[in-house]
């Protein structure tokens, strides 16, 4: 009698710890952060594309193997990790929030850049240590042109 109720003490013990250690096979949650973030990325340029369904799943799987290479992961690890992740909703969560706020943070910078023209007229001279106005190209090359006096008042 003292066996079972000793085991089932050890089995409910073990089962209620907060043991926030990700096995050596799952993929830890920053990793797995910046690998979902690249996959709703690639899930939204896909669908922008606005191709039958057919056609965006083959794109898809290109932009998948893609990504797992970039992030030097194996798709049955990722499926594996997504497994244990939904099976811990509070490291699910976790990761979910830094997906959220990465996404709305790209997303802000990119309405920045939208709304200030002005950065990208800017960026096409520039001055170099002698006071000479240069026009940058949008491939980089430099043009020289009109000297520019540099007085100290």
């Amino acid at each position: 009698m003292k066996t079972k109720i000793f085991v089932i003490c050890y089995l409910f013990l073990i089962g209620c710890s907060s043991d926030n250690e990700v096995p050596n096979d799952i993929i830890n949650q920053d990793k797995m952060v910046a690998v979902m973030l690249d996959m709703y990325l690639a899930e939204g340029k896909v669908n922008n594309m606005r191709l039958s369904r057919d056609s965006s799943l083959a794109i898809f799987d290109v932009y998948e193997d893609m990504l797992y290479k970039k992030h030097g992961v194996i798709d049955s690890v990722y499926e594996r990790s997504m497994s244990y992740y939904y099976d811990h909703p509070d490291m699910l969560e976790t990761i979910y929030e830094s997906v959220l706020d990465s996404l709305n943070l790209k997303q802000e910078r990119l309405k920045e850049k939208e709304e200030d023209p002005e950065d990208d007229k800017d960026e096409s001279k520039k001055e170099n240590e002698k006071g000479e106005t240069l026009e940058v190209k949008k491939d980089g090359a430099k043009v020289e042109g009109d000297k520019k006096e540099n007085k100290k008042e």
